[in-house]
């Protein structure tokens, strides 16, 4: 039997499969085209499709969608073209316009001026020997037409229908003295139209694997429940801190989680720098001893907590109103350094509030002005924006799990009242408005607005303060968006204090702080049930939760400071409990989880580290049967592995206090991730 005492990785990321019994997740996004025109132009922009009254094809209307900029792995379930078309008086009450989808060659370049171009002919139809991928009715009281296309047929990745990615499609009709015309991405180019730019309407799953491990994105920021969607085999009973050293300066503090990030199971941080370095703002991924791997220098202190894609690219967006797109899979080197006002064609120029990424890589950049919506890198074209009514703020967005919803708060700052908006994310139209039920968010003359807290996609939970309140509100959300019932519950305090934010874990199951102790939402009562043999925190604690409802907390109000562990199990909730030494100052309002296990948080400059010295399992044994992937198996002596196969779809980490052995017939396939360390 071989056994190992150091870190080491065993990681070969080609050949990947599909494990049993693991459900996908069903998403919708929007890709906008590269190229749109009408032929024959006519000077305004619009697009059109028309005919003369003989029925001859006057008009057409191209699209150039490059869907490769999809999630990796995605699987297309369906695709819909949507267009939004313009008041037509001509058009009576009684007639009908059939629009048809002709599926073309990519070999046009939107510079073609006559639809005789030789590059066109496949929007003739008698040329086109697929014909028809899609149709639609265009009726005087339509608005807008989506045409379900007739690929993929069933659920296949972009590859397996479309070859190079590229899809090229003529919107046509030969009805008779028919002329529609719709919006364009240029005509829709505006603060009231930009959710009328033609669009594709993608319904895809994502598999559970190929791994996505290294981004805690899907459910920790866009959520914003502090969900790390790893398990892990037990849980911690004694911890230990340690300071890192991260190279200097003052670590950042810009929300929660602002100061931190985890990519690859290792900290990143954002530092100020202190004078006599050319360099004053700077983004620095480190090992796990705190030595710095590499750093890059950004333009300004964070506005945002940074976001980090699936591809390992993190979103910067500074003070100053500059997003600077960070390759952290290539010593941060920089894919784009723009301002804010040139890529919003000066829709904003700079953001009030935290960021948000969605799965498919959309950026929610909420602002003084407004609300909008950028499609992913590299097209970064605005997709909707929300405009608020006068004296009104908004706060960040989240996501509902599919990303078919956008949720945030409203603040009306002349009435101290705020409202929770409920937007259709695929172009940006209310689908519901709460009552000004909820406070002012105001502190002075601030004003800090919470995330909505989503879960699945039917239930929102809004606190009535920024980290703590007397109150928390339940928007029950039906299928169509609507609001269907709003309840609350309350902490009685006469003050506005006694509940925390809260998280959700994987199972959907709502953690809080509730009167100073660990609770859980009971949603058939709609009550907090608090865990009575909870230890004791403040209801402003930063709260977070790993797959297997382990339940983290750090007190930084408290005297000492403290970080806790916790169980899902009201009859013995405590699993650890560690204080701070007061010599290394006052804890920021933040930490992270990373998928070993390690917890981190920070001070204005010091990096903490903690790490367990106990769990409650001293030895580990591991075999086919219990190996699960996204895992993390801890042990507090030694973890043995038994004489098996780890599989392409599986990717564990093995983290012992003394010992990791492997039994003879242990193999790795080709395509798996094992990570081990040893001695934390």
């Amino acid at each position: 039997m071989k056994k190992i005492r150091y870190s080491y990785i065993l990681a070969v990321l080609l050949l990947l499969t599909k494990p049993q019994g693991l459900l996908a997740q069903s998403k919708h996004t929007v890709v906008l085209p590269q190229i749109d025109m009408a032929l024959q132009a006519d000077g305004n922009g619009d697009l059109r499709v028309a005919a003369d009254d003989k029925g001859n094809e006057t008009h057409k209307s191209f699209f150039k969608f490059d869907c490769n900029n999809l999630p990796a792995n995605a699987k297309v379930m369906t695709l819909n073209l949507k267009l939004y078309n313009m008041p037509n008086d001509k058009m009576s009450d009684f007639s009908v316009q059939t629009i048809t989808a002709l599926k073309g060659t990519n070999g046009w370049t939107g510079n073609e001026t006559s639809l005789s171009d030789p590059k066109l002919s496949w929007a003739i139809l008698s040329n086109n020997a697929e014909g028809p991928v899609g149709r639609a009715e265009v009726r005087k009281s339509t608005t807008s037409i989506a045409m379900k296309l007739k690929f993929p047929g069933s659920l296949k990745p972009v590859a397996d229908f479309l070859p190079d990615g590229i899809l090229s499609l003529a919107a046509r009709s030969p009805e008779k003295g028919q002329d529609t015309r719709f919006f364009s991405s240029k005509t829709a180019e505006s603060s009231f139209n930009f959710s009328k730019k033609p669009k594709l309407l993608v319904n895809y799953e994502i598999d559970p694997y190929p791994f996505r491990e290294d981004w805690a994105q899907s459910l920790g920021n866009m959520q914003h429940n502090s969900l790390l969607n790893w398990k892990s085999n037990t849980y911690v009973q004694e911890a230990q801190t340690r300071i890192l050293p991260y190279g200097g300066g003052y670590l950042q503090e810009i929300g929660p989680t602002g100061a931190l990030a985890i990519y690859k199971n290792l900290p990143l941080v954002f530092t100020q720098e202190t004078t006599g370095t050319p360099t004053v703002f700077n983004v620095k991924q480190l090992d796990s001893k705190g030595n710095v791997l590499w750093q890059q220098g950004v333009d300004d202190v964070a506005k945002s907590w940074p976001l980090i894609d699936e591809q390992g690219r993190m979103y910067y967006i500074s003070k100053s109103g500059k997003l600077s797109i960070l390759d952290l899979n290539n010593s941060g080197n920089k894919l784009l350094e723009k301002k804010l006002s040139e890529i919003t064609n000066q829709q904003l120029t700079t953001i009030n509030n935290n960021a948000t990424i969605g799965y498919d890589g959309t950026l929610y950049l909420p602002s003084d002005i407004g609300i909008v919506a950028l499609s992913a890198y590299p097209q970064l074209k605005i997709r909707w924006k929300y405009t608020p009514k006068a004296n009104e703020l908004c706060g960040p967005v989240s996501l509902s799990p599919d990303e078919s919803k956008s949720f945030f708060i409203v603040v009306d700052t002349q009435q101290k009242k705020s409202r929770l908006v409920v937007l259709d994310n695929l172009d940006g139209s209310t689908l519901a408005t709460s009552d000004a039920v909820l406070a002012g968010y105001q502190n002075d003359i601030n004003f800090y607005i919470p995330a909505p807290v989503v879960q699945d996609n039917t239930r929102v939970f809004v606190l009535n303060g920024f980290d703590n309140s007397n109150q928390l509100f339940v928007f029950d959300i039906d299928e169509k968006g609507a609001i269907a019932r709003t309840q609350f519950i309350t902490s009685g305090n006469s003050e506005n204090t006694g509940i925390s934010q809260p998280v959700i874990d994987a199972e959907s199951n709502v953690f809080l702080v509730f009167q100073s102790k660990l609770a859980k939402y009971n949603e058939k009562l709609n009550k907090a049930e608090v865990f009575e043999k909870s230890a004791t925190l403040n209801t402003a604690s930063i709260v977070l939760t790993d797959a297997s409802s382990r339940i983290y907390a750090t007190d930084p109000y408290s005297t000492p400071k403290m970080i806790l562990g916790f169980q899902n199990d009201s009859d013995n909730p405590n699993a650890f409990a560690m204080a701070i030494n007061p010599t290394i100052g006052y804890t920021k309002k933040n930490m992270v989880l990373a998928p070993d296990g390690t917890l981190y948080t920070a001070t204005a400059t010091n990096l903490i580290a903690v790490t367990a010295t106990k769990v409650a399992q001293n030895d580990a044994v591991i075999n086919q049967a219990n190996l699960k992937t996204n895992t993390v198996y801890r042990a507090t002596n030694s973890i043995t592995v038994e004489g098996i196969t780890v599989a392409p779809s599986v990717n564990v980490i093995l983290n012992s206090g003394g010992s990791i052995s492997f039994k003879p017939g242990f193999t790795v396939t080709k395509g798996a991730q094992l990570n081990c360390k040893t001695a934390n």
